[in-house]
């Protein structure tokens, strides 16, 4: 992702930096186009000028006519001195010298030079300089003429005037046809660069386009992602406090249970008088405290996995054994009388998820216990249905009012009844058998006790 991100922005930038380049050059095309316009200007100038010159003189004889006949014809022959010294590749400081003779601008020189050397060789500028190149054979019969007609004069000879006329005249309309196939074919040589300069731009356009469409993209895509990914982290944060808020209830609700039971075990040895009996406590202490930690240790697995523990065999009736223990010296507890109807005796699961179901519903059937009644009593029940295991917890007490059947297991729900409930029991009850892809439902008449069913897939 990285490497594609810096390859596409290095595209743009190099596309980018073609496009400077490009238009860097199109405007030096331009420039130079215009200096050649220029010089051709003043090549047709000088050549027209030379020739009315010429002609002046072969009729006035006036020194100054031909003076500035030479003077004229001069610019056109400094021009062919910058030709051949740039077709020959010679040093420029004779080009320079030989396109100012032909009154061009010095600001002119750099991109007159320039443009030759780069388009020498190609095939339209080739055309432009084999057309200049026809229009200096034209000027060196012009001059060639002038010079002869001069000599003659000067000398006393007579000389054709109609005829030098016509000759000067063909040679300047032959002058004229060329000086127009140069203009023509720079013309062309320029708009072609155009053209090429054009088909790059929309190119490198496209380039760029593309590039930073799958730039923008790309950056799109990884903020959606780092978004989703945000997101999800908050859902697994939310997901994690949520189990600490659970594990935190379980260990103050679920460890209540054994100290409750030392501090009965506790009680009753401080009123026994016989001695012989202490070692009968003690062992029972140390069954409750061997109770816990295991419970501790079963949590402490449970927390370090992301899940809810791994399945293994568990021991229905020694879970509810050691759930009924610990409950045993509740004041309560004591009063209650524990029924087993277990057709199931093991099942496989999670032993830390089955312990926090026992503990809660049988707690729960305790503290809602009716010592109204004659006798109070708790029966816990397993049987299988198809490819689930059912557990029961059914009592005889207080039973749940319909009207709050459906809230039993809202988070800090409380009958009001209890003024110990936490109001947690039921709903990380209820959390942990869906945890464990189960169902649990509750069958209750007010005053007619209360069942709670847990099904568990096989």
């Amino acid at each position: 992702m990285k490497k594609v991100v810096i390859a596409l922005t290095a595209t743009v930038l190099l596309a980018a930096t073609a496009i400077i380049i490009t238009h860097y050059y199109s405007i030096k095309m331009l420039s130079a186009s215009r200096a050649y316009t220029n010089f051709e200007s003043q090549y047709s100038k000088g050549e027209k000028d030379a020739s009315r010159h010429l002609m002046s003189y072969i009729y006035s004889h006036d020194e100054v006519d031909y003076l500035s006949f030479k003077n004229d014809i001069s610019k056109p022959i400094g021009d062919k001195i910058a030709r051949n010294a740039l077709i020959a590749n010679k040093d420029t400081r004779i080009a320079r010298i030989g396109f100012l003779m032909g009154n061009n601008n010095a600001r002119d020189l750099p991109e007159l030079i320039w443009f030759f050397q780069k388009l020498k060789g190609t095939l339209f500028f080739d055309r432009a300089i084999q057309a200049w190149q026809q229009a200096d054979i034209l000027v060196e019969k012009l001059n060639t003429i002038g010079t002869a007609a001069y000599r003659d004069i000067h000398s006393g000879k007579p000389v054709d005037k109609q005829g030098l006329i016509l000759a000067i005249n063909t040679i300047s309309d032959n002058l004229t046809i060329k000086q127009q196939t140069f203009a023509e074919t720079l013309g062309e040589t320029s708009r072609k660069v155009d053209d090429y300069v054009i088909i790059a731009d929309l190119v490198i356009s496209v380039i760029i386009i593309l590039s930073a469409a799958l730039l923008a993209g790309l950056m799109l895509w990884k903020l959606h992602t780092s978004k989703k990914l945000i997101v999800d982290q908050n859902l697994a944060l939310q997901n994690i406090n949520e189990r600490i808020n659970k594990f935190a209830y379980i260990i103050t609700h679920d460890l209540r249970s054994p100290l409750a039971s030392l501090t009965g075990v506790v009680n009753v040895m401080e009123r026994e008088k016989n001695i012989n009996n202490i070692p009968e406590y003690t062992a029972m202490m140390k069954e409750s405290l061997l109770l816990q930690d295991k419970y501790i240790q079963d949590v402490l697995n449970t927390i370090r996995d992301v899940n809810e523990g791994p399945a293994e065999l568990c021991n229905i009736n020694q879970i509810v054994n050691d759930v009924i223990s610990q409950n045993n010296f509740f004041p309560e507890g004591t009063k209650v009388k524990f029924l087993s109807e277990l057709e199931i005796w093991e099942m496989k699961s999670n032993i830390t998820g089955l312990k926090v179901i026992f503990n809660n519903l049988i707690s729960n059937a305790i503290k809602y216990a009716d010592f109204s009644k004659s006798e109070q009593w708790i029966k816990v029940k397993s049987y299988r249905t198809g490819q689930q295991y059912v557990i029961e917890v059914e009592d005889n007490g207080l039973g749940i009012e319909p009207g709050l059947r459906n809230k039993v297991f809202n988070k800090y729900f409380k009958s009001g009844i209890n003024k110990k409930s936490t109001g947690l029991g039921l709903y990380f009850t209820k959390q942990t058998v869906e945890e464990m892809n189960g169902t649990i439902t509750v069958k209750s008449s007010s005053g007619g006790g209360t069942s709670f069913i847990v099904s568990l897939p096989i």
